[in-house]
């Protein structure tokens, strides 16, 4: 009788579930917490919401804040690269409120080298921690999925993007173009 060679397949994985993104953040004053910026991008365009999140108040009305390099919440990947092509108004609203005092006014903000932007969800900090160096977590508290996702609806269940590639901007203060870099680097904690 013949024999039959049996294959097995591999799934690979390259990274594990949940990410710990060094991409810009800020602390939303509402949720109490170190949140990822809330990028959007509509048809090419990355803009910033002000649904769910404080946004507007704690880094636009008030001029001068920067962004935050990291956050202790864990993300998920839930997309893949998406190109950008424009920044949208609150976008730009944000860079003018930052940059406050010493860029020219009219100044032009504009795309140097587009990104790629790739969409997440930040996760439950209560069950997935980016900020424990324990790989185990006790709680009396139930995980809310098996995703373990955080949020509500309200805020798009912090919904966000993130930089695949980074985006350069320029803009000018005191009539000399200075180019901005906003990128993520992942790491796998």
């Amino acid at each position: 009788m013949s024999s039959a060679l049996r294959v097995v397949s591999q799934k690979k994985d390259g990274l594990t579930k949940f990410l710990k993104p060094e991409s810009p953040c800020y602390t939303d004053t509402v949720l109490g917490d170190s949140v990822l910026f809330p990028f959007t991008v509509t048809k090419g365009v990355l803009d910033i919401t002000y649904e769910g999140n404080n946004f507007e108040a704690d880094m636009v009305t008030t001029t001068g804040v920067e962004p935050e390099s990291e956050t202790d919440l864990a993300c998920q990947i839930t997309s893949g690269p998406i190109v950008v092509r424009a920044l949208g108004d609150k976008f730009k609203d944000y860079v003018r409120a930052w940059r406050d005092g010493s860029i020219d006014a009219g100044s032009p903000i504009e795309i140097h080298y587009a990104p790629q932007m790739v969409r997440v969800q930040q996760t439950d900090p209560e069950h997935v921690s980016a900020s424990s160096s324990e790989s185990f977590n006790v709680s009396t508290s139930v995980p809310s999925n098996d995703s373990y996702l955080t949020g509500s609806s309200t805020n798009n269940y912090l919904s966000s993007y993130i930089f695949k590639t980074p985006l350069t901007f320029t803009i000018v203060e005191s009539g000399v173009t200075k180019y901005i870099t906003f990128r993520t680097v992942l790491d796998q904690e």
